[in-house]
């Protein structure tokens, strides 16, 4: 199990329990009890759980790991993604660009002129700004474990645009399941905007694949995966 998925499996079981000890979160992990002490300190640095003296317990509901823990992890995969992904991006397009940290990783190898960007990614902000590309954010209510827009206004506000294409993020591909996210709402916008653009991609590292969320967005005919790797059918770029 690699360590995004043992953080996420150690947040569900204090979320389950409220409190869970280090030698239940080994097993459930299948990992040593050095490697859950060192997630555990981790975990707590970032603020996701509350340590106690031989395990863990629930600090705040949490339904996926933070931007902060994501942006820094399969770091050269994302990039690699990414530039593929500004890469189908041409002159004068409006353009829709996901919150997340792959769609983060897009901003710096844009090099397409006279373009307009809608997002709801609030770190994607500066980076816009800094390439001076005409940036809309769209209104709603920002979610802190994915620094994301979102809400009944953000879904509402997507009626006055269609995008030439939108490059989204997403927490699961799976073969039966199709893609999948966390919250509600984040799906929602997620699916407008597939169906108000010309063509919409998903940009996923090789953690996302064959992992199911509680939320489905998209079937896997709905898109086109940009990724490293082209681990079942579907189209890719």
């Amino acid at each position: 199990m690699n360590k995004q998925d043992r953080w996420q499996k150690i947040l569900k079981l204090t979320q389950e329990k409220n409190k869970v000890s280090s030698e239940e979160i080994q097993k459930e992990c299948h990992t040593s009890i050095a490697t859950v002490r060192r997630d555990l300190q981790q975990m707590e640095d970032l603020q996701l759980i509350q340590r106690y003296h031989g395990g863990a317990m629930c600090m705040t509901q949490v339904d996926e790991l933070p931007m902060l823990y994501k942006s820094s992890e399969n770091i050269s995969e994302k990039i690699q993604i990414a530039r593929k992904a500004a890469s189908k991006i041409r002159n004068n397009q409006t353009i829709y660009i996901d919150a997340g940290s792959t769609t983060f990783e897009m901003i710096p190898y844009i090099h397409s002129k006279n373009i307009t960007i809608v997002t709801i990614g609030i770190p994607h902000l500066n980076a816009l700004m800094n390439k001076n590309i005409q940036t809309f954010v769209l209104p709603g209510i920002v979610r802190k474990s994915t620094e994301a827009i979102t809400g009944a206004k953000t879904l509402e506000y997507l009626d006055h645009f269609y995008f030439d294409c939108a490059f989204l993020g997403t927490n699961g591909i799976h073969e039966k399941a199709g893609i999948t996210t966390t919250n509600d709402w984040e799906a929602a916008v997620k699916e407008k905007v597939i169906h108000r653009c010309s063509q919409a991609y998903i940009l996923a590292d090789s953690t996302k694949f064959n992992k199911i969320y509680p939320i489905k967005y998209a079937d896997l005919d709905d898109v086109i995966c940009i990724s490293e790797i082209q681990p079942f059918p579907m189209r890719y770029f």
